[in-house]
């Protein structure tokens, strides 16, 4: 989720490990921006704005947009694999997909600049 949840170890029901997930890497990236972040000032900033900034630097190095990322994500506390059953999967019907950005409070032009 955009909280960070998915980073947070748990043992064998951490959301990291949904089957929906397997293709997600680059935890150790993200753990080593954390701990330098902590060091330099503790508490402020969250591993879900590592995140997001992340990504935005990804797509500018691949010659994609820069854009501007609002910061101030909190970190979520809870991880649990059931938590990402609901999310999109790549044999998701559109239907499927429609329905589930639909429960998100996403809408089918989010669907499309999402994918």
């Amino acid at each position: 989720g955009c909280d960070g949840s998915i980073l947070i170890e748990n043992g064998p029901n951490a959301e990291k490990h949904a089957f929906g997930h397997q293709g997600v890497g680059g935890f150790e990236v993200v753990e080593k921006a954390k701990a330098r972040s902590e060091d330099a000032c503790p508490g402020v900033v969250s591993c879900a704005d590592i995140v997001a900034l992340a990504a935005r630097d990804a797509i500018a190095l691949s010659n994609g947009p820069s854009y501007q990322v609002p910061t101030g994500r909190r970190d979520g506390e809870v991880s649990n694999v059931t938590l990402a059953d609901d999310m999109p999967d790549v044999s998701d019907s559109i239907q499927q997909l429609k329905t589930k950005f639909l429960h998100k409070g996403l809408s089918e032009k989010d669907l499309v600049l999402l994918s």
